[in-house]
């Protein structure tokens, strides 16, 4: 009898063992294939590439240059564009050439803001580190970005600033 009780005893163990293998593979094997939380698109995914630069909005080498003035922020400068008003605030009036500029834009849209540099001789300057800053208080509508960067060399500028199907140009004298 004694005998029988542990021959039950360690068919039942066996059991209970071979139950919790078969429910700990089954929790394993859905954990690996589970997709995990789920992952949301970037919206500013692709938004760097840019097979050609837009044709140019506005005036030709800053004749004029595009209607600025200062405000207690800085230098604000509109920017020329057929849809949605774009602007310019530029942190140092005097723009000079060899020295950092720092800009916030105020621009609608839906990808990355994407920044060109367009000086004497269709030269182009690809710029990047233009980021969402939501921190300066500049009442103009659109979402508010920041840029910092350098003008190569003095002249006329044109800045093509794009954001999706949104684009604008901007034509800056440089010193």
């Amino acid at each position: 009898m004694a005998a029988q009780r542990g021959i039950a005893a360690g068919r039942s163990a066996r059991r209970i063992l071979v139950a919790t293998c078969v429910v700990a593979c089954f929790t394993l094997s859905a954990c690996a294939s589970a997709p995990g939380p789920p992952e949301a698109g970037d919206p500013l995914d692709d938004a760097s590439s840019r097979s050609t630069l837009p044709s140019n909005v506005g005036p030709v080498d800053c004749d004029p240059p595009s209607p600025a003035r200062e405000i207690d922020l800085g230098l604000e400068v509109e920017v020329a564009t057929h849809t949605q008003e774009i602007w310019a605030l530029f942190e140092d009036p005097d723009v000079r050439s060899g020295r950092e500029v720092t800009v916030w834009w105020r621009i609608p849209g839906t990808a990355a803001l994407q920044l060109v540099l367009v000086g004497t001789g269709d030269r182009e300057v690809a710029l990047d580190g233009e980021r969402p800053d939501p921190t300066l208080r500049w009442a103009r509508p659109g979402d508010q970005w920041v840029s910092t960067f350098t003008f190569p060399q003095p002249g006329c500028w044109r800045i093509s600033a794009t954001r999706g199907t949104v684009h604008g140009d901007a034509w800056v004298r440089v010193g």
